[in-house]
């Protein structure tokens, strides 16, 4: 009975021919991703895959639930804002921000259209971002879509407030 040194199987192993590809779908990657690639249920991720990622920004595919109830809270609060703010302007009061003062200049319309746009465009770049560190810090562009949704409620509460204590309502 012949004896094999250990580790002579090893290189046989490595002489022989390599297994058969037992992959049956064909490789994705040479086709164009299709259009419809970016809805549900096309896209998996949801966040990042390896630890060593975690600091650096990723994009994913899919989002939270709650991610979308405070986007719809922003826009809800942006128009809630300009309605009362349009209000306020008739009752004798100014606004502060220049860029909604000279859209107000041109009319009740152009300001609410400025309005709307000027958030509807913001919001699909904070979706995006999400996941982007502010300056180098702990801090993700994501934190600040509920931090903006409190400034609004605390916004909304004080034009409250200046409606409560104006003559005119």
């Amino acid at each position: 009975m012949d004896s094999m040194p250990p580790g002579a199987g090893a290189e046989n192993s490595l002489q022989a021919e390599p297994p058969e590809d037992k992959r049956t779908q064909p490789d994705r990657r040479k086709q164009p991703t299709s259009p419809w690639g970016a809805l549900p249920p096309a896209g998996h991720r949801t966040r990042n895959r390896r630890a060593d990622e975690h600091r650096r920004p990723y994009f994913v595919d899919r989002f939270p639930p709650a991610l979308l109830a405070f986007l719809l809270m922003l826009l809800i609060a942006s128009l809630v804002d300009a309605v009362l703010t349009i209000r306020l302007i008739e009752s004798g009061g100014g606004e502060i921000n220049p860029v909604m003062n000279r859209l107000l200049e041109h009319g009740v319309l152009p300001f609410l259209l400025g309005k709307y746009l000027l958030t509807v465009i913001g919001l699909p770049v904070l979706l995006i971002f999400k996941n982007y560190y502010l300056f180098g810090t702990r801090v993700r562009v994501g934190y600040l879509i509920p931090l903006l949704v409190a400034l609004y409620a605390v916004l909304i509460g004080y034009q409250f407030l200046l409606m409560q204590r104006c003559p005119g309502f």
